[in-house]
């Protein structure tokens, strides 16, 4: 494990455990507190709404503001701000039952949050690790996140059944401490939190009047190719297959028809299948013919999400919410890598807010576009529809990058 030698990458490790961790209990509580409060699947959608606008709107310009300023001190402060929204979240739970304009309001604002704190996040890891140190530094952070979606749902469907929401939005708070004394403990040393220029003459720099903009200038990179194709894979996996997690609510309801004990089983279970697939790409100490592994992780993926959509039965659902969780973690993990070790050092924090715009942002749209869509065909054939169409875009996006790839080789000057 190369990137546990860095003495910075294991404090920022470890304090992301336990922070993930209190993040997935309040994921889970608060999908099943806003369905308890309003019964039906489309309020997972408008929780789904109120988190991706914030970040469609923001997550460019935390881009910009992670290659702007000391990354360690950006982090500090959004993680201290989340830390005081979750509080402000299980106050309200205590408070009986919240108005749900009241809880979309403070998901809205953990989300502008968010769209601040992920490019600052993503491109952290490379002020941390080495170059050849990244895949592994993806991987491995990836696996804690993952590890947590096994213990946080876990606890989070015991707290609920015995103390409700409001704990798991308290342990939440609690738990932002540990990152945030991790970062406070990090040397800055030789760590580039701001690159003052690029190390790619044909790049201007962000601060040029002329391309002073917040989306990187894709047209000046000479991989750009491979990097948007990269991009529109992430976005389809993101849109429309990643989103059956924040559904589970709705189809550990209505489909599987378990209570929050049977919703905490359903997200571990995903959560197990992803910390699978993370330790398993640790493992690797290659970075060649990433296009291939995307490939197969993806199909994988959707293969997996459309044959969960059409069962009832619990066990067969947990396992193949396993295998949904393995093959999204594994495809999200691989084009991260690809994209951290493609971009130039001084528009990382911008490339990187694109990818987390996709990540997160498109997967928020998602869970309005498949639960208004199950209003018209139900929530298994949405999902259906979704699966397949995640499978067909993977396969074609492989192609593109292919092609790209072979087009760069063949460029003069340019060598394998």
């Amino acid at each position: 494990m190369r990137a546990l030698r860095e003495r910075n990458f294991r404090l920022y490790w470890l304090g992301q455990a336990v922070s993930n961790t209190g993040n997935w209990m309040q994921v889970v509580a608060l999908g099943w507190f806003i369905l308890q409060l309003n019964g039906s699947p489309i309020a997972l959608g408008w929780l789904g709404l109120a988190q991706f606008l914030p970040i469609v709107t923001l997550s460019l310009v935390g881009g910009v503001l992670a290659d702007r300023f000391p990354r360690r001190s950006l982090l500090l402060v959004t993680q201290s701000s989340a830390m005081l929204l979750a509080c402000l979240l299980a106050l309200l739970a205590w408070s009986g039952k919240p108005p749900l304009w009241s809880l979309l309001l403070i998901a809205a604002l953990s989300s502008i949050v968010t769209s601040i704190d992920n490019p600052a996040r993503q491109a952290f890891l490379g002020d941390l690790v080495g170059k050849e140190a990244m895949l592994n530094a993806v991987a491995l952070n990836a696996g804690v996140y993952n590890g947590a979606a096994v213990i946080g749902p876990s606890l989070a469907g015991l707290l609920l059944l015995r103390l409700g929401a409001a704990s798991c939005f308290a342990l939440n708070a609690l738990s932002f401490l540990a990152v945030i004394i991790a970062l406070l403990l990090i040397v800055p040393g030789n760590q580039s939190h701001v690159v003052p220029e690029y190390r790619t003459k044909d790049i201007a720099p962000a601060s040029s009047t002329k391309r002073a903009s917040s989306i990187p200038a894709f047209w000046n990179l000479r991989h750009e190719r491979t990097i948007i194709a990269v991009l529109a894979i992430a976005a389809v996996v993101s849109l429309l297959g990643r989103p059956y997690l924040l559904l589970l609510p709705a189809f550990a309801k209505t489909v599987q028809h378990v209570g929050p004990q049977g919703l905490g089983l359903m997200t571990a279970a995903s959560g197990l299948g992803s910390l699978a697939g993370a330790l398993l790409l640790a493992t690797l100490t290659s970075s060649k013919r990433l296009e291939r592994l995307l490939l197969v992780c993806s199909v994988s993926f959707g293969l997996m999400l459309l044959l969960f959509a059409l069962t009832s039965t619990l066990l067969l659902a947990l396992l193949l919410l396993a295998g949904c969780g393995m093959g999204a973690t594994m495809s999200m993990m691989v084009a991260n890598t690809m994209l951290q070790t493609q971009a130039p050092a001084g528009m990382r924090g911008r490339v990187m807010s694109l990818y987390a715009l996709i990540a997160a942002g498109f997967t928020q749209a998602g869970v309005l576009l498949i639960s208004g869509l199950s209003i018209l065909i139900n929530l298994s054939g949405a999902s259906v529809v979704a699966a397949l169409a995640v499978a067909l875009a993977v396969i074609l996006g492989v192609r593109s990058i292919t092609y790209a790839s072979r087009s760069v080789a063949q460029e003069p000057g340019v060598t394998s």
